[in-house]
Parts: structure tokens; C-alpha cells; sequence
């Protein structure tokens, strides 16, 4: 029977053996660490007629033999006796420890942030409202809630706060954190890389504090309560480096260069093309700069825009375009095109079925200066590239081949088969 009961569980147990005095703690865990002052301390026993004592303090015993009772607790390891007796029977004893602590939790900042702004607000929050809290050695009220909230000035660099809590002669929980400020110094114009065509540019941005001293390339520039400044700066042709001190103590420098840049818009690298020429067209930072195309100047428009014909052969050409301006190294694309000889037969389509025995075929020719065969029989090429030419076919299938032959390029053919049925 001992056995069954070891396996059923105490709750059968108190079912089979009601006459059989036991007792189990159900809450809290033993060693526990809690942050309140009051801990609830339930359980089970049986029979349900036993007198249960919690820290001997007679409970309320449900029907099914449940109990508890709340236990006030203080800081720090508190030991709960729960005891069950019943007449004729040994008494049974339960100990437990119940450990209170103190809890503190900074939510804002965090640790190791980087701010911009002094003062800044520390916050957090603490377990018990009645905890003295000091922040950097300064007391701070804490609401009902337990929440707390302090201003601290901040140097620059790495500022260390740290936040107490004590309370009833306990050793005080301590939490530490590193917070730097930093200066901001932010730039809006120009950008990074800057390519204009004029001979000054507007240097403006933003730094935090106000109070900062800033110097463009030098020169003090005035910066408002908020700290926005603006100044101008001269521009010499070529590579000219500005920078922007911010001090108060800490500096923060930038570099604007000005440079020469090329673009090209069209032709895509290693297109190909079937014309004699093709139009090159880009952009170029500068209009004053002098563009070529494969050493023959480019057309320039006032925002900087080009283009130029080059001449192409078959096969594949080089194009080299160039941009130059007096102090500023050359600025060179190359790009390869390839200009193809293609052809088109737009009549009769291959696989085609006809009833004639004379048959014209006709198609397109990108070059009209190509030479155009037909089954061997040279065809005559229009100005607009078409070509036409008749020929006889006998009865049943027929193979056509038509070629086009130009200087430095592989022939390119193209074969259809024609069946002829004549009518009856």
C-alpha cells in the first residue's frame, strides 16, 4: 500500500488514507527571491480536520484540505515554519526560506549610449517605493509606483552615473553606467564629391551644441541659436579641400573635393550596330572642359551634355572619348562597339507552300552598299535597303539561299525551303 501510494501522489494518498497525517507546500519554492512584503504560503493536508500553523498562526482549512496565508516579509532571508497536527498522531514540520531583495532597474539611457545634449534624464525604477535612491551621490524622490527620474550634467567624452538604492540598513544595490556626449557636426552642402562649374561653393551645415566654435578652412563662421551656419568658399580649379572645424573642445573635420566628371549615356559598351556611325553622347561636370570622340571635338551644350558622330568599321571599333580642363588630369572612357552586317527575308516565309512556279524574293539589308545574292544571282539593293528578285521553281521542294556580302564582315545567309504544287 505504500508503494501505490508513493505512486498515486499525495492527492490519492489523502483519499485512501485520510486517517493518515500529511502535509505538502505547495508556494512558494524554497530559497526563493522575491520583491514584495507579503509572500503567500499555500498548501495540502490531510485529513482536512489537522490544525495547520504558518509561522504559528492558525489557517483556514478548505474542505479538500487547501490552505494559505500571507506572510509578511522583511529584507533579507526570512524563514517560514508551516506545522500540521492532528490528535494521536506525530506532528509533522515544513521549513522553507524566503529571501527579500531589493530591485533596481535603470530604463533610460543605456549603457554605453553616445548623446549629443546635456543635461540628460536618468530613469529607472526600484522595487520598493520606501528605497532611498540617489543618483551620482544625489537623492531622488521615487514616486508610488516605484519609478524615478534625475537630470545630470554631462561632460564631454565618458561620463559615469551611477544610481543607488537602500533601504532598512541593507546593503545598497548599485547599478553603473557609461554614457559619452559627443559633439555633432553635420554637414548639408556641398556633398562629399562635388562637381560644379562655378567658382564658389556654399558650405552650410548644423552643429550641436550651439556653442561650438566652428572654422571653415580656417575662418570663424557666425552660427545661430540653434546651430546653423552658412559661409561661402572660393573654388581654384581642381582639387580643393575644405574643412570644417567644430570645437568645444572636440573637433570633427571633413573633406570636399571638387573634380572634373565624364559620363557617357550612349553607346552601351559592347553593343552592336549596324550603321556606318553612331552618336555619342555624355555628360561632363564642367562645360568649359573640352570633349573629344576618338580625337574630334564634341558639340557642348550649356548644362554640359555632348555628343559626337563616330565613324565605324566592321568588326569591332574602339571609341574613345576624352574631357580636359586646364588644372585637372584628363578624363577618359573608352567603350567597344561592334558593327554587324544583318539581313532579312520578308518574303516568302520559309516552309511556305505556293502554286506559281516564278516566285519573288524580297527582304531588308542593314548596308545598302552590300552585296545581295538570290540562288547565286546578284540582286539589285534600293536606297532604303530593300532588295527584291524573281526567280523560277520546279515542281515539288525547293531550296533558297540568300547571302549578303560586304567588306570586313562574314557573309550572312539565310535558307528557306519553298514548296511548289501547281494548280490542275
Amino acid at each position: 500500500m505504500v508503494t501505490a501510494c508513493l505512486v498515486a501522489g499525495l492527492a490519492s494518498c489523502l483519499v485512501q488514507h485520510n486517517n493518515l497525517l500529511a502535509l505538502e507546500i505547495t508556494s512558494p519554492q524554497n530559497k526563493a527571491e522575491v520583491t514584495e512584503d507579503l509572500v503567500t504560503a499555500s498548501g495540502i493536508v490531510s485529513p482536512s480536520s489537522a490544525m495547520v500553523t504558518v509561522n504559528d498562526q492558525e489557517v483556514d482549512i478548505a474542505d479538500d484540505g487547501t490552505f494559505s496565508s500571507n506572510v509578511a516579509l522583511s529584507y533579507g532571508e526570512n524563514t517560514i515554519t508551516v506545522t500540521a497536527t492532528v490528535e494521536g498522531q506525530e506532528t509533522i514540520n515544513k521549513t522553507l526560506t524566503v529571501m527579500r531583495v531589493l530591485n533596481l532597474e535603470i530604463t533610460s539611457p543605456q549603457d554605453k549610449a553616445e548623446v549629443a545634449q546635456s543635461p540628460i534624464t536618468v530613469s529607472g525604477t526600484v522595487s520598493d517605493p520606501d528605497a532611498l535612491v540617489t543618483v551620482n551621490d544625489r537623492r531622488v524622490e521615487t514616486a508610488s509606483d516605484g519609478s524615478f527620474s534625475s537630470s545630470v550634467e554631462l561632460n564631454y567624452v565618458k561620463n559615469s552615473i551611477r544610481v543607488t538604492a537602500t533601504v532598512n540598513g541593507q546593503e545598497p544595490v548599485v547599478k553603473t553606467l557609461t554614457v559619452t556626449r559627443i559633439l555633432v557636426l553635420k554637414l548639408d552642402s556641398p556633398e562629399y564629391i562635388v562637381t560644379t562649374d562655378n567658382g564658389w561653393v556654399t558650405v552650410s551645415g548644423t552643429v550641436y551644441p550651439p556653442s561650438a566654435i566652428v572654422t571653415v578652412n580656417g575662418k570663424e563662421v557666425t552660427t545661430t541659436k540653434a546651430g546653423r551656419f552658412s559661409t561661402d568658399v572660393e573654388l581654384g580649379y581642381g582639387e580643393n579641400t575644405i574643412v570644417v572645424n567644430a570645437t568645444d573642445p572636440v573637433s570633427r573635420t571633413v573633406m570636399v573635393t571638387r573634380m572634373l566628371t565624364l559620363e557617357l549615356d550612349s553607346p552601351e559598351d559592347e553593343s552592336e550596330i549596324t550603321d556606318s556611325s553612331v552618336t555619342v553622347s555624355g555628360t561632363v561636370s564642367d562645360p568649359t572642359a573640352l570633349v573629344t570622340v576618338n580625337g574630334q571635338a564634341a558639340e557642348m551644350a550649356i548644362d554640359g551634355t555632348f555628343s559626337a558622330s563616330a565613324e565605324l568599321e566592321y568588326g569591332e571599333n574602339t571609341i574613345t572619348v576624352e574631357a580636359t580642363v586646364e588644372g585637372w588630369e584628363p578624363e577618359i572612357r573608352t567603350i567597344n562597339v561592334t558593327r554587324i552586317l544583318t539581313m532579312v527575308v520578308t518574303s516568302p516565309y520559309n516552309h511556305e507552300t505556293v502554286s506559281e512556279s516564278s516566285l519573288a524574293v524580297s527582304g531588308f539589308v542593314s548596308d545598302p552598299d552590300a552585296l545581295v545574292t538570290v540562288n547565286d544571282q546578284e540582286t539589285e539593293v534600293a536606297e532604303d535597303n530593300t532588295f527584291s528578285a524573281t526567280i523560277e521553281l520546279n515542281s515539288g521542294e525547293n531550296t533558297i539561299t540568300v547571302t549578303a556580302t560586304v567588306e570586313g564582315h562574314e557573309p550572312v545567309t539565310k535558307e528557306l525551303t519553298v514548296t511548289c504544287t501547281p494548280a490542275e
